[in-house]
């Protein structure tokens, strides 16, 4: 089982924390044309435009949000990826 979560950073200093559920994961390997094990590989120097993707489609897909990735990234500071214990 793959049970990751994102927490993002706004520029206003909000943070908020979503899981990364199926959709959203299938939605990224489509878009990467990898796993997301491959994607964020430590060993395969990870791209930080992968990790912020991931975010962007996991709030997107909890609803909240309903701008395109180009515009939702002016107002992130950072993003944060956490593997949970079924990993």
């Amino acid at each position: 089982m793959l049970d990751i979560s994102v927490t993002i950073k706004r520029k206003d200093g909000t943070q908020e924390t979503f899981p990364v559920y199926a959709d959203s994961q299938i939605a990224f390997e489509r878009w990467a044309k990898v796993s997301i094990s491959a994607a964020f590989d430590p060993n395969g120097k990870p791209k930080m435009e992968s990790l912020y993707y991931l975010a962007w489609l996991a709030e997107k897909n909890s609803g909240k949000i309903t701008k395109v990735f180009d515009e939702w990234i002016k107002e992130v500071a950072a993003v944060g990826h956490e593997d949970g214990p079924g990993n």
